[in-house]
């Protein structure tokens, strides 16, 4: 591609100007009220021509829709309608918008009614401005959101994929409660004016989790899994008797994970768990690593053109977002914009199909994000917005990477978040522990609301990727498997001693802070760690982990979280270490326990049952957070978190 941007310099920078729509007033003020705030932009995408962008906004502190006719000038919002909570977008066709809400409700399942955050797919006409759920008859079933094909060839159509029960079985459709159940999984084409089926495109008896079509809506290719041996299968979509599977293997935990056709459409690009990403050659079976430029994408995950389908690069995280593309003109174009964008990463997060249009992410370490749409027929680089609001003056604190060993040697990574203006060599801090869920997860170097928050109070905060975390490989997971509350908390309260050695943090109790698995670890960090922890704040912690095993989870999920925790069947003396509300004895120290009871993730009762085992104690505060989920999408929900919290942690860790 010739250079097309030579033209194009930040100095000749445009702002794109956002949606004039106010904000609620607020009784907080000040850094609560910033660090609170939802991100003006979440997520942004262009239609296929072109000529229409959407992005994902919050102008009214709700995730909501931001709509921009590029051609017109047209500007428009789509709002959250009750409690339905905007999480996707994207332009199935240059007429349609999908977007994908979540909504809390009862759902019938053949354990009775039960109460679900339900997810649901939604198409939106742009000329009409109408919208309509797509598979919306189907009522019952859990999460019909699944889009598998944009069918190229047809722009009023989706293909979209549903998992039912076959007849003879249970009749509310829910994949809910179907443990000894096999489930029949139907392709179909979806009409996207009024959401309902317009022709079945694949269809199998039992067994079948997934179809792999390609851009057109012809069946390639069927997944199967058996959940009682956790046998897991690629069969062709082809008919006729006596087929034999290409692939085959046993995963009766952590089950592979396909994503799509190479652009040849020779291969299926998976992800296993103990491998990695890898190419499945349709023809042979043979599996092979995805190798550009000599890298290894094996911990890379793979990007597809969206309208397409045809794989066009990849991505992965180290400490900020990265992308290296296959599809030679977003390789070009992205050498390009490093001439011109001046911060450190930079990622394409939607593109016109001509490559028009492109919509760019851009970030430094530890500072909000900006959002660019790149016009290449006006030669325009426009600021959409960014991630936070910050006034004039007002900076963030500072981020960072460490490492440090673990008490058995292991390295152990770390992101440290240190006040505004703190260098190294400045007085030491009042320090927070503060890790991630998952907990196969992990954090890295982008912005991060709750860490900032806690900075901005005077605090250094520590965020380990103990083991068990992701980003190091495989190994590194499995490092962390049977260490649920054991040695994956040493790593964590390990940082602490690391943080006071290099003397960066006081020599003092430290305060343990977490969500979700974070939560749990915080709780657990306090009971293993109890003469060295000031105070704790856990928001939907895990309490009674199994507990929460025996709480519906199917006989795949039960393994793999055993993987981490031990057997469910193991000894009495061994499940109550590890067990936060029978380890009550031990929480002595101020705790701050907050639960959302819209939290379908890590259930309410989580929350009570600690609470129960609690009650009387005089120096424990439960919040149970009404209407608020495990993922704090609501800027109301944000602010009672940070202002619950910090009050809680400058009473009981005070800063100097």
């Amino acid at each position: 591609m010739r250079s097309i941007l030579g033209a194009i310099s930040m100095a000749a920078l445009s702002v794109f100007a956002p949606l004039a729509l106010s904000a609620p007033a607020s009784a907080q003020s000040g850094n609560l009220e910033t660090f609170a705030t939802l991100p003006n932009i979440w997520d942004a995408a262009v239609s296929p021509d072109g000529s229409w962008l959407a992005t994902g906004c919050s102008p009214r502190g709700l995730r909501e829709i931001c709509l921009y006719n590029l051609a017109t000038g047209e500007q428009n919002v789509i709002p959250q309608q009750g409690e339905a909570r905007f999480t996707n977008l994207y332009f199935p066709s240059n007429d349609y918008l999908i977007f994908w809400i979540q909504t809390f409700e009862a759902v019938g399942t053949a354990n009775g009614v039960e109460e679900y955050t339900v997810s649901r797919a939604v198409s939106f006409n742009l000329e009409t401005s109408e919208a309509a759920v797509l598979l919306g008859r189907y009522g019952n079933v859990v999460n019909n959101d699944r889009v598998i094909s944009s069918l190229i060839n047809d722009p009023d159509r989706v293909a979209m994929e549903l998992s039912l029960v076959p007849s003879g079985g249970n009749s509310t459709g829910s994949r809910i409660g179907q443990n000894r159940r096999s489930v029949e999984t139907v392709a179909y084409s979806v009409d996207l004016d009024d959401g309902t089926v317009d022709d079945v495109l694949a269809t199998s008896q039992g067994s079948v989790l997934h179809y792999v079509l390609d851009a057109e809506g012809e069946p390639v290719m069927e997944i199967r899994v058996n959940t009682g041996s956790g046998r897991w299968e690629v069969f062709s979509a082809a008919r006729g008797e006596g087929r034999d599977a290409i692939f085959s293997a046993e995963y009766p935990a952590a089950r592979p994970y396909t994503y799509g056709l190479t652009g040849d459409q020779s291969g299926l690009v998976i992800r296993f768990p103990d491998m990695g990403l890898r190419r499945l050659d349709l023809e042979t079976g043979e599996l092979s690593p995805f190798v550009i430029q000599d890298m290894d994408m094996s911990e890379r995950a793979p990007i597809f053109n969206r309208f397409t389908g045809k794989l066009v690069g990849f991505g992965w995280v180290d400490d900020l977002p990265r992308q290296l593309f296959t599809d030679r003109n977003l390789e070009a174009l992205q050498g390009q914009l490093r001439d011109i964008l001046t911060e450190d990463s930079f990622v394409f997060r939607s593109w016109a199909q001509n490559y028009s249009k492109i919509v760019i992410e851009a970030r430094d370490i530890g500072q909000p994000a900006s959002f660019y749409l790149l016009d290449l027929t006006t030669g325009g680089l426009g600021l959409l917005d960014s991630e936070m609001s910050l006034a004039d003056g007002q900076a963030v604190g500072s981020r960072r990477y460490i490492s440090y060993p673990a008490s058995d040697g292991l390295d152990i990574g770390a992101w440290l978040t240190t006040p505004p203006g703190w260098v190294e060599g400045d007085p030491a801090l009042p320090l927070i522990l503060l890790p991630h869920g998952g907990p196969q997860a992990s954090d890295d170097g982008r912005f991060e609301w709750w860490s900032a928050y806690y900075a901005d109070l005077g605090y250094a905060v520590l965020q380990p990727n103990f083991r068990g975390s992701t980003g190091r490989g495989w190994d590194y997971v499995t490092a962390g498997h049977g260490g649920f509350g054991t040695r994956m908390i040493d790593d964590i309260t390990d940082g602490a001693d690391y943080l006071r050695e290099q003397g960066i943090a006081l020599d003092q109790p430290y305060c343990a802070v977490g969500a979700s698995y974070g939560g749990y670890a915080a709780l657990m960090a306090a009971i293993r760690d109890s003469e060295d922890v000031a105070c704790v704040v856990s928001f939907a912690g895990v309490t009674n982990p199994f507990g929460l095993l025996a709480s519906g989870y199917n006989r795949s999920g039960v393994r793999y979280w055993e993987q981490y925790m031990g057997s469910r069947f193991s000894d009495d003396d061994y499940q109550e270490s590890i067990t936060p509300t029978a380890q009550t004895a031990a929480l002595t120290m101020p705790l701050l326990v907050l639960h959302g009871d819209e939290d379908t993730t890590v259930p309410i009762d989580q929350f009570t049952g600690l609470r129960r085992a609690m009650e009387g104690r005089s120096n424990v505060r439960f919040v149970q957070m009404e209407g608020a989920n495990h993922y704090l999408d609501r800027a109301s929900d944000r602010e009672t978190l940070l202002r619950e919290s910090g009050d809680f942690l400058l009473q009981h860790l005070p800063v100097r």
